[in-house]
């Protein structure tokens, strides 16, 4: 219980918004092999980009390239639909600079060279507004 505390003190600390998401869980449910979940973002005022706090489930992050190495992706951002950015870093990813607005934003786990996985997963959306 201390740590849950302590978790929830640190995300008021660090000024995570109300439209933070708190355990949302992936499209496919537990069921399958890889999950991938927003935790939480923050809209960063100075460069106008989101960053995303994920939870990866079954898949290390690797480079990106052209040959696929089982077991091993990277995550995908989508935003309003289109792809926007990615990353290979297991907790982390960050959008590219958004012009002011309201947007919906969802994250994907793909291979090495940016196609789905056998069984394709995705985030739920999210929506976020840049200031």
């Amino acid at each position: 219980m201390r740590k849950i505390m302590m978790a929830a003190l640190a995300v008021v600390a660090i000024g995570v918004p109300a439209g933070a998401v708190a355990g949302a869980p992936a499209h496919h449910a537990d069921a399958g092999m890889y999950g991938i979940t927003i935790k939480n973002y923050i809209i960063n005022s100075s460069d106008h980009t989101v960053t995303l706090k994920v939870k990866i489930r079954g898949l290390k992050m690797g480079s990106m390239s052209k040959k696929n190495v089982a077991g091993q992706g990277h995550w995908n951002i989508y935003v309003g639909g289109k792809l926007n950015n990615y990353s290979v870093n297991p907790t982390t990813g960050k959008t590219k600079p958004l012009a002011k607005g309201d947007y919906k934003v969802y994250v994907s786990l793909v291979n090495n060279n940016g196609t789905p996985l056998s069984e394709p997963t995705r985030s739920k959306t999210v929506s976020v507004m840049v200031d």
